[in-house]
């Protein structure tokens, strides 16, 4: 059955279902590279002496550098936003896994400032510098972010095909007339609005014109 003959909830079902299906677009290298630059962080050093991954799983390298809490989480929470969820959006393009992989990424963020600030005010050890492979986490956390940002807020060509349908059909529900509407108001021409209209000119030739003399001057 053709989508124009669909009745208003039909083609609300319809949009749904779109919603559930990810356009990522040119959005996805974002994400892959996010994904690649977290996983070579991790053979990377994260402090001297100490890689990515030995903080991730628990190393007692990690325990006897005098790694912090912060530093810990901020992996783990990479790991499972920027690579796990991010990489699932890529494969399976689900809208709920950009969701997570948005959600953790942006914690991942918040953490990496976190694990910055208590290593440089660290007092348990000479190495108060974070290393290149936090750095390039945080790349890729922030290329993770940015790329699931624009996909979240982004609407697929499919679910604004079935929003103008929903628009024009005659069997309406609250979305779809405000949907409508929308459509209306988009297409009007601005300077049919009279607010809108540019009357600058017209006060400004009102302005210099002469003031019609007062009844007194008039008797005088």
């Amino acid at each position: 059955m053709s989508d124009k003959k669909l009745s208003g909830r039909e083609l609300a079902e319809l949009e749904k279902e779109a919603a559930k299906t990810l356009d990522l677009g040119s959005r996805k290298w974002y994400l892959i590279a996010g994904v690649a630059l977290f996983l070579l962080a991790l053979v990377l050093p994260h402090i001297r002496g100490v890689m990515g991954w030995q903080i991730l799983f628990l190393t007692d390298t990690a325990s006897n550098a005098g790694i912090r809490l912060a530093e810990y989480v901020f992996y783990w929470l990479g790991t499972i936003g920027v690579v796990a969820f991010s990489l699932g959006t890529v494969v399976f393009r689900k809208t709920w896994m950009s969701y997570i992989a948005w959600i953790f990424s942006c914690v991942t963020l918040v953490y990496a400032v976190f694990a910055t600030w208590m290593r440089q005010t660290s007092t348990g050890t000479d190495v108060t510098v974070i290393n290149i492979g936090m750095l390039v986490a945080i790349i890729a956390a922030v290329c993770a972010v940015w790329g699931l940002s624009g996909v979240i807020l982004a609407r697929s060509d499919r679910q604004q095909e079935v929003a103008q349908l929903r628009a024009a059909n005659d069997d309406l529900d609250t979305v779809a007339e405000a949907q409508r509407e929308l459509l209306k108001s988009q297409q009007h021409d601005s300077g049919d609005n009279p607010l809108l209209v540019d009357d600058r000119r017209a006060r400004a030739a009102q302005r210099h014109q002469p003031e019609p003399p007062s009844k007194e001057e008039g008797e005088n």
